[in-house]
């Protein structure tokens, strides 16, 4: 199978693009990006306090137990003889993540001494084991 030259030359189909479209060889630089200008330490968001799951209509797991025959106050299962409770969850700090170990009141933590509460709970945790 025999090439020509031609067939071999490389083609830059970007730049020809780039010459239809009449767009410059080198991007523009982007604009910079807007930094927080406001003095003073970033204000902290407390969690918001979760509703009863067993009182709220717009839970979806109360939806989905109601529409199976499930009444309120009656238990679970069968025979109605299981949890009649919701599960509570307990609340833990954004970002806590799977290393978390017990749920903790969050609304006391400035951003601060938290850091400081979390390096604490970690060195227990590395001379505990």
């Amino acid at each position: 199978a025999e090439e020509t030259a031609g067939e071999n030359k490389y083609r830059d189909r970007a730049q020809e693009r780039r010459l239809v479209h009449n767009q410059p060889d080198v991007p523009p630089p982007s604009p910079p990006r807007k930094t927080r200008t406001a003095d003073g330490p970033i204000p902290e968001v407390a969690p918001t306090p979760p509703v009863d799951p067993g009182k709220d209509d717009n839970n979806i797991g109360n939806k989905m137990l109601k529409k199976m025959g499930w009444s309120e106050g009656s238990g679970l299962g069968a025979e109605g003889e299981g949890r009649s409770e919701p599960v509570t969850a307990a609340v833990y700090a954004s970002g806590a993540g799977i290393g978390a170990s017990k749920g903790k009141e969050v609304t006391g933590f400035t951003a601060a001494n938290y850091a400081d509460a979390a390096k604490e709970a970690a060195r227990e945790r590395y001379q505990a084991s």
